[in-house]
């Protein structure tokens, strides 16, 4: 049994020598223990000696936090029930070592652990039977028996329940478990790889500037209202529409239609309610201009696209690459590219920002609106890619996309233009 349970278990030697006095109602009806309620003391159970094994036994909350060579087994009690599949639990990619008595172990390490805590159990068992032995005689020589062992009758003893039955023991191997994921901390990780967009290759390192990417710690409430000021910007300002008449404009006489009584017909009054037909409208659009965008600050908008980028970075989703040029205008030539960095159809969704020039370019027809144009038509037909120039570059859609990919002109045109009111 697990040292962390709470239960304590009254072995059957115990109970036929202690004096066990009747409960009464309240304890009935509460269910507690004598030795809570009553006055008459009882021999409390004996401490169970933890089992000797090879196998290190740790507490709940020494966890490891990256893999090991030597096994690193804990013990959870049987009445905590995590389900080692999901992915919430602490034991997650965790081998269990303890098997029920249904399965058998297959693996040469379980059965050989299996053994040991077999031998291990029957010890502990039996060196706990000749301690409650001990204590039994010693009790009985004492004269605190009230009753002798055969006039003992189990059966209304209110404590013969499965406590008695022994608890499956629940273990797990922590040397299993996948690596914990962790971010580089700054400055190191401003020192980041640049790689070729064409073979995926690293060609070089770059230091990004600490001030747009090394925002810390990432402010998300910059990052939401941001969000919220684009997404009603694109809901924007609709221009007034439809216009219904109303009771007041609409055209009839005031003059009551029918008497109040006599008629034997519901009371009217003039004939352009709304529920008549030929009525006015109730609650009709009324022509009005209707305006959802709301205002933020210029100095807030660059600031929540440095922290965007900051939070790629920081989430290690940011790729650097040399330059975004396509060596074709074929969906299939940029689907190959992209598939090295497991982008495209069916993986991850990526953004793609440049900042191609005219005076950059080897011809001028290849570049069009600051971006690769064989990489802007390669990318049409591709889901969930998205290629955009440095202005156009915005909060919302790096945190739609899960990956990001700069170039080096990109990188040093959007630390120009968001470090200027920094100065």
């Amino acid at each position: 049994m697990s040292l962390f349970t709470r239960k304590i278990v009254y072995s059957s030697a115990i109970r036929r020598t202690a004096q066990i006095p009747a409960l009464n109602s309240s304890c009935e009806r509460q269910r507690c223990r004598p030795s809570k309620c009553c006055a008459s003391p009882i021999i409390p159970p004996l401490p169970r000696r933890p089992i000797d094994i090879d196998i290190p036994l740790r507490p709940f909350a020494s966890m490891p936090a990256r893999k090991s060579d030597e096994s690193q087994i804990l013990e959870i009690p049987a009445n905590l029930i995590f389900h080692p599949k999901a992915k919430s639990s602490p034991f997650y990619g965790a081998d269990r070592v303890g098997k029920s008595e249904n399965s058998e172990p297959t693996d040469a390490a379980e059965v050989e652990a299996a053994a040991r805590l077999k031998d291990a159990v029957s010890s502990d068992a039996l060196v706990e039977e000749e301690s409650v032995e001990k204590s039994a005689t010693s009790a009985s020589e004492e004269g605190e028996v009230g009753y002798a062992e055969d006039d003992y009758d189990e059966d209304h003893d209110e404590y013969d329940s499965e406590e008695d039955e022994e608890e499956e023991r629940v273990l797990f191997d922590l040397s299993t478990m996948q690596d914990v994921p962790r971010a580089i901390p700054l400055p190191q990780r401003l020192h980041v790889p640049v790689f070729d967009i064409k073979s995926a290759e690293e060609v070089g390192t770059f230091h990004l500037s600490p001030q747009t990417f090394g925002c810390s710690p990432v402010r998300v409430d910059i990052l939401q209202r941001c969000v919220v000021w684009q997404r009603n910007k694109k809901r924007g300002r609709r221009n007034p529409g439809a216009i219904t008449k109303t009771i007041n404009t609409k055209r009839g006489s005031g003059r009551k239609v029918r008497p109040q009584k006599g008629g034997g017909q519901a009371r009217a009054g003039h004939r352009r309610p709304p529920h008549w037909r030929g009525g006015a409208k109730a609650h009709g659009p009324k022509g009005k201009v209707q305006d959802y965008t709301t205002k933020l600050n210029k100095k807030v908008r660059k600031m929540g696209v440095r922290h965007a980028l900051s939070q790629k970075l920081l989430e290690g989703n940011l790729i650097v690459t040399s330059d975004l040029a396509s060596p074709s205008h074929k969906t299939r030539v940029l689907n190959e590219m992209l598939g090295r960095f497991d982008v495209g159809k069916g993986a991850d969704s990526a953004l793609f920002i440049d900042d191609a020039k005219l005076e950059d370019a080897e011809d001028e027809s290849t570049v069009y609106g600051g971006v690769d144009v064989n990489l802007r038509v390669a990318s049409g037909n591709i889901q969930r890619i998205k290629v955009l120039n440095q202005m156009a570059c915005n909060v919302y859609d790096m945190l739609k996309y899960k990956k990001l990919f700069l170039s080096l002109s990109a990188v040093a045109s959007l630390e120009q233009r968001l470090e200027k009111d920094l100065k």
